[in-house]
Formats: structure tokens, sequence, C-alpha cells
């Protein structure tokens, strides 16, 4: 009788284990089919899963999951069952961390942390080669982390509403990146490196402490459609050349 409650205990334990540490797991592909990748197009038209449990039901054709404000400590690990996302939305939780799997995750382009409790990026991030889309807004970042923005694959970066000071050098060396929103933050100074990023599409630095932009530089980014400077402290007189100096672009100030 004390034998088996012995093994019973065991049993319990190993499966409180297994589900607390289920982070650990890693995730296996056979290998990389191109036609699971999607582009942002594609995904605006491809069902978006709010519902696990439905989810789980066509696990193989879940490619959007959104699990937002559910108060979470941990990331589900029902979400080690879909290895073919492309999206993954886990915004507005109490997130701290991310369970292992998730950087096998080779499908994964958009990954959305906003209002969470990070105040560093998880490894496990650095792993995907695919990503693309990092939405970190409202966490604890006093800094952008140098290793994310060595990531050539990165095309858009969300730190708004964080507690970043500065937009460091080797952030100009993201030629690929296109959105780089970092509005409600600390930030004192915009760099003449900004001319760097031909890309850019879209620039948000609302709410920050800026008193001077760096004018000719602006002007050469010929692709920036999108430029908000809203409650700094840039002169009236300064934004208002810039936005009739920059006609294609919607200045907001």
């Amino acid at each position: 009788m004390k034998k088996t409650f012995h093994i019973i205990t065991g049993l319990i334990l190993f499966v409180l284990l297994f589900y607390n540490t289920g982070c650990q797991r890693r995730l296996e592909y056979d290998s990389f089919d191109s036609t699971k990748l999607f582009t942002l197009s594609e995904l605006y038209e491809i069902k978006t899963f709010r519902s696990l449990e439905k989810a789980l039901k066509q696990p193989d054709s879940v490619y959007k999951l959104i699990i937002f404000g559910k108060e979470l400590n941990r990331v589900p690990y029902e979400v080690y069952s879909f290895k073919y996302l492309n999206t993954l939305e886990l915004s507005k939780n109490n997130l701290k961390t991310l369970p292992e799997y998730i950087g096998d995750m080779i499908y994964l382009q958009g990954l959305y942390l906003a209002e969470n409790k990070f105040s560093d990026i998880p490894e496990q991030v650095y792993r995907l080669h695919n990503l693309k889309r990092l939405r970190m807004g409202e966490n604890k970042f006093n800094f952008i982390p140098e290793k994310l923005l060595k990531m050539k694959s990165i095309e858009e970066i969300y730190f708004g509403r964080n507690q970043i000071w500065e937009m460091p050098d080797i952030l100009f060396d993201m030629l690929q990146l296109r959105v780089l929103k970092l509005d409600n933050n600390n930030i004192s100074n915009l760099k003449t490196n900004i001319s760097k990023l031909k890309n850019l599409e879209v620039l948000n630095l609302k709410n920050n402490k800026i008193e001077n932009i760096p004018f000719e530089e602006l002007l050469s980014l010929e692709k920036l459609r999108t430029l908000n400077l809203k409650g700094n402290k840039i002169p009236f007189q300064v934004l208002d050349s810039l936005r009739k100096a920059m006609p294609d672009t919607k200045i907001d100030y």
C-alpha cells in the first residue's frame, strides 16, 4: 500500500513538474515548408484564432493566434501545438519570460508582447530567423538590446511606452528597417545617422524630449510616409518647414 502511494505521489509530482517546466520542450520539424510562410498581405486574409479550444481542433492550420489581456504569468503550454504560427499575439498579460520552444518556431514572423513585464528580450527570440515584427511596447525597457539590433530579419520595431533614453548607433545599421516606433520614452537626441535608414516608412517619436532634429537627414528618407513628432520640444517653425519640405510624408507635430 505504501509503495503504491509513493508511485502515485511520484507520478503526480512528475506531471506537475512537466506542466510547470513545459517551457523547456523543443519543437522539431521534418523540413521547412515555404508555403506556410505567408506575406503580410496574405496574413491579413488568413483566419485569426482567439480561442485555444478552437485552435486545438486544427493545430496545423493555425497561423495567427491571439491571447490578449488574460493576465497570464506564463505562456499556455497548448501554444506548443501550433508549430506553423506566423503571428503570435501575447500582449497585455503579466509575462516576464517565454517558453524554450518559442525559439524553434521557424515560421514565426510577428511576435507581439506589448503590455507585459519584460525588461530584456528572452534569448529564444534571437533564434527566430524569420522574425520581422517585434512589439515590446509598455514593458520595462531602459534600452533596446544590442543583440536585437543585429538581427537582419527584423523590419519593424515597437518599443513605445518604455523608459528608453537613447537611440544607439547600431540601430542605424538596420538598413532593412521599415517601421520604428519609440513613442513615449525619454529620448532627447535624434541623431544624423537616421539618414542611413533608407527603407524607413514609419517613424514615431511622439512624447519624447527631443529639442532639435537633423533636418536635411530627414529629407533624405524618401520612403518615409509617416512621421510623428508630437509632444517634443522642437520649435514649431522647424516642424512647419519640415512639413512643407516633405509633402509626401504625413507629419504630426
